[in-house]
């Protein structure tokens, strides 16, 4: 299945700042994807420069973490009230060109950056700490009960396999039309998902679209779309900033 792309060499459109790719993006076509298809692909958001700058930042915060904490899947990380609030986090949310594209994709409504996380899917064998979740499948699920008013930046730090060999994302595109869709509760990566069951995807899942992105690139998904990562089965550790 064809990906939608999302950029655009339109030069009345505003540019992204400096911690971004120099490319330009243009909003309306862009909202107009998100809503039909239920998501976005930016081969690059972040500079290579940017991006190098949050790998350094992520690997410093997953040596320097409590030892209570898991090292697979840190919140909060931009919240003041956290010993060491992460700067670099809000500085990406909060960029001109990133804000102006969320608030179309919102529908106009000004974005506010409620959560941040980084999920740390470890390298096949190596989840060596009691603490730390398995490098397993997430299996599909729709995100939390927001409806058509939040959508979440997947942005992975290291590069994403389209083969979903290193426990990349994927996604079933236009099915976030058919809104909420039944679920159970299950276990997963040492987490709480509420899986939808196997009767509502009859038939949809042969559309999946996996993700194949750069680290620094970016997918933007809806909270009714539905989205799973398969093991990862590669040597090294895949780091992602939600």
């Amino acid at each position: 299945r064809q990906q939608p792309s999302p950029m655009t060499s339109d030069r009345s459109a505003r540019p992204v700042n400096s911690a971004f790719s120099r490319r330009t993006l243009d909003a309306a076509p862009l909202a107009s994807a998100f809503e039909r298809e239920g998501y976005l692909l930016f081969p690059r958001l972040l500079t290579r420069r940017a991006t190098a700058q949050a790998q350094r930042a992520a690997s410093r915060l997953l040596r320097r973490r409590h030892a209570s904490v898991p090292s697979g899947w840190l919140l909060g990380l931009h919240q003041r009230n956290q010993p060491e609030p992460q700067r670099w986090v809000e500085r990406i949310a909060a960029d001109p060109a990133v804000a102006r594209l969320v608030r179309a994709l919102l529908g106009g409504s000004r974005p506010v950056l409620v959560s941040s996380q980084l999920f740390v899917k470890r390298a096949a064998g190596r989840a060596d700490d009691e603490a730390a979740p398995s490098s397993g499948e997430v299996p599909w699920h729709q995100d939390g009960a927001a409806g058509g008013y939040s959508l979440a930046i997947w942005l992975p730090l290291d590069a994403i396999d389209p083969t979903g060999h290193n426990g990349g994302l994927a996604v079933l595109p236009r099915l976030h039309a058919s809104g909420r869709l039944p679920s159970e509760p299950c276990e997963a990566n040492a987490a709480s998902f509420d899986r939808i069951q196997p009767e509502a995807l009859a038939g949809h899942e042969a559309t999946a679209v996996r993700y194949a992105l750069a680290a620094g690139g970016a997918g933007l998904h809806g909270p009714l779309t539905p989205h799973s990562s398969p093991p990862n089965a590669s040597g090294a550790d895949r780091r992602v900033l939600v």
